[in-house]
């Protein structure tokens, strides 16, 4: 029999909370949009309080044996500099703990920063979505987060204390009896049911580093219920995340203004673009690479030669990536190359069947433009031809990822700016 691939670890919600916000534990949603709603965030916490399970996480060991160094990155303090694993099922769940207990922000759909905030009434043990009406109810504590702020300064005698002479001064002006001492010894006891929270047990699950990738995915899916796909893009958003935040900054900011109309941002009429896009095309152009289970095996630091892994390798292809997104992003290329599309009709999203006809076309008009150098005119006609071909032929709406890497192996052997733009034609020829 085959060595298990994973341990069992005892873990409790606030050890698993802190070891994300000092940066053991790498959690990606805290940079990517966070889809729960609120209400499923309190009912979390409501099973919680009531004692019923919740499900588990589960957690990638890294390959790299990382030391315990102080940094900062961006707003928060990290005690690990990289994460020691990577939480690959169970991120909505972890995110919610951290934003809701610790104030944390999460990125909205649209990926602007919003607070989860969860209100909680200690009288009545009930949990509720913050809204004005619990804001200014004295028998309610607005925000969770106050209470486990307060323990963590040692000041929640404090706010126990403020909290009960709010709630007496809310009765009063409403003529109602003051807190009873059962009251008030109901409220001490309803805050430290709260808190103690932070001692619910979550059965998570490590994964050893020595699992690759495929071993990875057909464990996830063989024990998640709901039978979800883990693909080979989140291992991707994962790695930068975690690994690159400054780049999965750049990448959401990308994305974010590309629904936004504005100047000098990446808007246009043809894309709303989504992290995703911008992974695909900036592997593209950097790895020539079409199937994104090589990406994640080199972002990840594997050599695909020797099958293993190193933090050398993969700060290499790490910079690989980045160079590859500075090209994707860059505003000029990007307009150029949606207005040569719009010139040639297309300017509605409604006239294009799938949105890899504008990901991999870009990706070709990158390659052209700097690997091939075409020059400002050649680029327009070739790109032109190639983009009306593949929408009318519908080139990109089958087996994209084996027709596109067929298309890297061809460009293997094309060497030239006169025998790429031969080769284009031939192609258009053919389809």
């Amino acid at each position: 029999m085959r060595n298990e691939l994973f341990k069992n670890i005892p873990s409790k919600v606030g050890d698993l909370v802190k070891d994300v916000r000092n940066g053991r534990i790498g959690l990606p949603d805290l940079q990517r949009p966070f889809v729960w709603r609120d209400n499923k965030v309190r009912e979390l916490f409501d099973s919680m309080l009531k004692g019923y399970p919740i499900g588990y996480i589960m957690l990638w060991e890294s390959p790299v044996d990382y030391e315990s160094k102080k940094s900062t990155i961006g707003d928060n303090s990290k005690t690990y500099e990289e994460p020691k694993e990577l939480v690959i099922d169970g991120q909505q769940r972890l995110t919610a703990l951290v934003a809701a207990m610790f104030a944390v922000k999460v990125k909205d759909k649209n990926f602007a920063d919003r607070e989860i905030k969860i209100s909680y009434n200690p009288l009545t043990r009930e949990f509720a979505v913050w809204s004005q009406a619990y804001e200014k109810d004295t028998e309610w504590i607005s925000r969770i987060s106050d209470v486990f702020l307060a323990k963590e300064d040692n000041s929640i005698s404090s706010l126990r204390r403020h909290f009960i002479k709010e709630a007496n001064e809310g009765r009063s002006k409403k003529e109602l009896p003051l807190l009873t001492d059962e009251e008030e010894d109901r409220i001490e006891d309803n805050i430290n049911a709260l808190l103690n929270l932070s001692d619910y047990s979550l059965p998570t699950l490590e994964i050893s580093y020595t699992a690759d990738e495929e071993d990875v995915a057909d464990i996830f899916v063989r024990v998640n219920s709901g039978g979800q796909s883990l693909t080979e893009n989140n291992f991707i958003q994962t790695l930068i995340s975690v690994y690159e935040n400054e780049t999965s900054d750049k990448i959401n900011a990308f994305a974010a203004a590309s629904r936004v109309p504005a100047a000098n941002t990446s808007y246009n009429t043809l894309l709303a673009i989504e992290p995703s896009h911008l992974i695909r095309m900036a592997v593209g152009v950097g790895f020539k690479r079409a199937r994104l289970r090589y990406a994640y095996m080199l972002l990840r630091g594997k050599n695909l030669e020797t099958g293993k892994f190193s933090d050398e390798v993969r700060h290499e292809n790490l910079q690989i990536f980045k160079d590859a997104l500075d090209k994707v992003m860059n505003l000029n290329n990007w307009h150029s190359f949606i207005n040569i599309v719009a010139e040639a009709g297309y300017i509605s999203d409604k006239l294009i069947a799938s949105s890899n006809a504008i990901v991999f076309s870009y990706v070709l008009y990158l390659i052209a433009k700097y690997d091939y150098k075409l020059d400002a005119a050649q680029l327009k006609k070739c790109t032109s031809k190639w983009f009306f071909m593949s929408t009318i032929t519908y080139f990109y709406t089958g087996s994209t990822e084996s027709e596109v890497e067929k298309q890297f192996a061809d460009l293997r052997d094309v060497h030239t700016a006169a025998e790429f733009i031969a080769y284009i034609d031939r192609v258009i020829e053919t389809h």
